[in-house]
């Protein structure tokens, strides 16, 4: 019996038309062809009683076809198995530069196994493969006998013209419009497809009259002397000899594209062949006149490993949640090539390859590579989609550098029927486990070669070490761009990212290029301490965060918050190529914001730091001290400050969020200060600029305007104040009030607010006295009261307590059941935490204590033996 290409040789996937006995060219009826096409049907002869009978129904097709296989670009890849099963050592691809145009055709010419009448007629029997029991030196992809039916969704024709191994040439097409009856039905009646003989004229002047057939006959005439024969064998085993040539060959033709063809990508079907199908020794494949190179990269290696001995591995672990662990017992050979046998998978050969540099940028598309696992299964690689094969947290910083490429026939008994996917299986879970150490290997290699790679001190003294920690955030970066999803710590991540980001990323060539400087700029408070800005790539530090703002007073501490907030973010973008989801470096991130504006509460500067520092700033240092610390005391007193500042703005505005008794609507106020120091002690009206301190107030729509001084002119500025209505108030006054908030309670704004009514530096004087006294009158909780509380509530060490509980206790130890309230408490314990706001923390009713009650009223005492003695008065009478 001749040798023939039988359907298991051919089923995986290609076949050309004839319509109703006409030959289809380009898509396009013979009779409406511009130019003199040749009707393939009616050349040379007719073989008698040699019809191929279809009796494929469209249900069938329907379920075969179109359910599996919904990517263009791989089922394409059917045609080249075909060609690797019928053992071809060169193949050729065609596409017409526009696959939208009528005309358009793609082909795949082979010097495989051709097929005869016989092989036609098996080619299309239905799922029957004859595969799996040929006799091959080349394992065989398909086994299904299905492939066949991956062209019904590329074309509505399939043309095979074949050479057989009896030197004749004969021709044979399929129109899958011509299947049609019931829409339901898995077969139909036999639909007859000639078969005829072609003579070498009759293909000369067919391939003449074929938009691209001169590249077809140019690829016929180099069929058997490929240009490309690379001896590099990515996924092992052994390199057989340069092929002699064969003298048969097979075009499949695919004509009148549908929808789904039409959509192929030429690019990225280039690269598919050259990353998941073998090449170098086993194949060679030419593709739109372009030999394909093995997949080999030129990108410099870190560190390579053969599958085999060199690997030194004697066993791998698989984990089993409910059992122990179980120990597969592997072996290495040398011998015929390298490899390892693995119990109860087989052999597997391969490669690992570490690089230098990241393989998986948007770059690596002109390489034609990525990294990753690419697992070849006799010899076509089932995971092109998937690299990471089904495991898990493998975003170590070193998998954008790490390639494996390995050849495990033991999988083959778990493939899903579409060869795409590896069915869960015993075999599959020893795969993942072995794919896993080869990863772990490459792991710890990139890692200590890391580690080795840090600058040393002559290094860090040049400023040549920048590259180094670098990688992770450009690595972080490209992958958020690519997801369309940006990382909490890049500003504005809760959009997708914005066309100027992506452009502005282009230009980023290398590690270097990924931080192009550190700045402080004023963003929104509630905005994070430290954020990365994509499109100026620069690190970004929240000046109007509390954090910043407590602790970048001085050219030493801003650059000291420089540092550490891009050791931050660095450490962060590390976080994520280590494999930490978004979703939990969410959580972390808010935490640590949390803590900042925390750590900055706890040590803001107390109430009697803040009188007692308001007038030495005012007297002995310059405008920019005594504005600082004139924000800190409005704060203090319970206003909302927006610090400004600069050219054209006041020193900043303070807010008093109070809301009218009786009354859903606000009635807050808004005032814009501004600090005036003087070593004369004496503000001169000059420099008060009351005509600027006007405009400011208007600019930012408060009603109210505050200057603070140690001591002002009299005459003159005070006709200028009342004028412009301008409160000018002495640093001691302010502090006055200070003070009066820490340790009578919390100050009444709605009260205060009288106090901006007044233009004359001696009757807010009067008012801050008056106001004084007033407070002083009303009946107060001692400090001794409370620490008796405190002693009979048994809080003997830092814990939380509410204020209606400490407010209960006292009232059962005075035998007053109407007095305290637990707002007396609080007024109490908030005059506390801004006298030692690292020890006391009020929050509504809830109430934190950092010491023992005998320790807190140490810490409040030193606090009062603080206050100014020209402050102190009356106020610190009550302990």
């Amino acid at each position: 019996m001749p040798l023939v290409r039988s359907a298991a040789i051919r089923d995986e996937g290609t076949t050309v038309s004839s319509h109703a006995g006409r030959a289809v060219v380009g898509g396009v009826m013979d009779s409406q062809v511009a130019v003199a096409a040749v009707d393939v049907a009616a050349l040379g002869t007719e073989v008698p009683d040699a019809d191929v009978s279809v009796t494929i129904g469209p249900q069938f097709l329907q379920l075969f076809s179109e359910q599996l296989y919904k990517s263009p670009n791989k089922t394409f890849e059917e045609l080249i198995s075909n060609s690797w099963d019928a053992e071809a050592t060169s193949i050729h691809v065609g596409f017409s530069p526009n696959l939208r145009v009528s005309d358009a055709i793609v082909w795949v010419l082979d010097n495989g196994e051709s097929m005869d009448v016989d092989g036609f007629k098996l080619l299309w029997s239905v799922a029957h493969s004859t595969k799996a029991h040929r006799q091959s030196e080349r394992p065989l992809i398909g086994k299904f006998g299905i492939g066949k039916l991956a062209t019904y969704v590329l074309a509505h024709q399939l043309t095979y013209i074949c050479k057989f191994a009896d030197g004749v040439i004969r021709a044979v097409t399929m129109d899958y419009r011509d299947i049609g009856g019931d829409p339901t039905a898995l077969h139909i009646e036999p639909l007859p497809l000639p078969v005829r003989v072609l003579t070498e004229e009759d293909l000369n002047v067919f391939l003449a009259s074929l938009g691209g057939g001169d590249k077809i006959r140019q690829s016929l005439a180099a069929l058997d002397n490929p240009d490309v024969w690379d001896e590099y064998q990515e996924f092992g085993g052994s390199v057989p000899p340069k092929p002699e040539p064969s003298g048969t060959w097979t075009l499949a033709l695919l004509t009148d594209l549908k929808p789904l063809g039409r959509e192929m990508q030429q690019g990225r079907i280039r690269r598919m062949l050259r990353t998941s199908l073998p090449l170098g020794g086993n194949v060679s494949i030419v593709f739109n006149d372009e030999p394909l190179k093995s997949s080999k990269l030129d990108t410099p290696e870190a560190d390579s490993w053969v599958i085999g001995e060199s690997l030194g591995l004697a066993h791998i672990t698989l984990k089993n949640d409910d059992a122990e662990d179980e120990i597969i017992q592997v072996s290495a050979h040398a011998s015929p090539y390298p490899h390892v046998i693995i119990d109860g998978l087989g052999e597997v050969t391969g490669t690992v390859t570490l690089y230098q540099e990241s393989i998986s940028k948007k770059k690596s598309d002109t390489k034609g590579a990525s990294n990753g696992f690419f697992v070849n299964i006799l010899g076509r690689v089932v995971n092109y989609e998937d690299p990471y094969f089904g495991l898990n947290n493998l975003n170590h910083s070193a998998w954008a550098k790490f390639r494996a490429a390995v050849r495990i026939d033991g999988l083959n008994g778990s493939l899903a029927v579409n060869r795409e996917a590896v069915l869960d299986s015993r075999e599959l879970e020893i795969a993942q486990a072995f794919l896993k150490e080869l990863f772990n290997l490459a792991r710890t290699t990139h890692d200590k070669a890391k580690k080795a790679a840090w600058p040393d001190a002559g290094e860090v003294l040049t400023e040549t070490w920048g590259t180094v920690p670098l990688e992770p955030l450009q690595r972080t970066i490209e992958d958020a761009l690519h997801n369309q999803s940006l990382p909490s710590f890049v500003l504005g991540s809760e959009d997708e990212p914005t066309r100027e980001q992506v452009e502005s990323w282009d230009t980023v060539e290398t590690p270097a290029d990924v931080i192009s400087g550190v700045t402080f700029e004023s963003l929104d408070s509630d905005t994070n301490l430290v954020v990365y800005d994509i499109s100026t790539r620069r690190i970004i530090i929240n000046e109007n965060h509390p954090f910043a703002r407590e602790y970048a007073s001085t050219h030493e501490l801003r650059l000291l918050l420089r540092d550490s907030s891009v050791v931050e973010l660095l450490s962060r973008a590390y976080m994520i190529q280590m494999g930490v989801d978004e979703a939990t470096l969410g959580q972390v991130d808010l935490h640590r914001d949390q803590l900042y504006r925390l750590v900055a509460r706890l040590r803001r500067r107390s109430g009697a730091q803040i009188a007692e520092l308001l007038e030495e700033a005012a007297i002995h240092s310059k405008d920019k001290a005594l504005e600082q610390i004139l924000g800190d005391a409005l704060e203090s007193l319970g206003f909302v400050v927006e610090r400004l500042g600069g050219s054209n703005n006041p020193e900043g505005v303070a807010r008093a969020p109070i809301t009218k008794k009786g009354a859903a609507k606000k009635s807050s106020y808004a005032v814009t200060y501004d600090a005036k120091s003087s070593i004369n002690k004496k503000v001169k009206t000059g420099n008060v600029g009351v005509a600027g301190l006007v405009r400011h107030r208007n600019d930012h729509s408060a009603q109210f305007t505050l200057v603070v001084g140690p001591e002002f002119e009299s005459g003159a500025l005070t006709k200028e104040c009342t004028l412009h209505k301008v409160t000018p108030m002495r640093a001691r006054d302010l502090g006055t009030l200070v003070i009066l908030n820490a340790t009578k309670g919390p100050m009444d704004l709605e009260r205060l607010k009288d106090v901006f009514s007044l233009y004359d530096p001696d009757e807010v004087h009067e008012f801050v006295e008056g106001l004084t006294q007033e407070v002083i009158s009303l009946e107060h909780l001692s400090y001794t009261d409370l620490f008796s509380a405190l002693h009979e509530i048994g809080f003997d060490e830092p814990d939380m307590l509410t204020t209606p509980v400490i407010a209960k206790t006292i009232r059962d130890q005075t035998g007053n059941k109407e007095y305290p309230t637990k707002k007396d408490v609080y007024a109490v314990l908030h005059g506390m935490s801004i006298l030692a706001p690292n020890m006391v923390r009020v929050q509504s009713d809830n109430v934190f204590l950092g010491a023992r009650p005998d320790k807190l009223r140490d810490a409040i005492l030193a606090q009062l033996g603080k206050i100014p003695v020209e402050l102190a008065s009356d106020l610190t009478d009550i302990i």
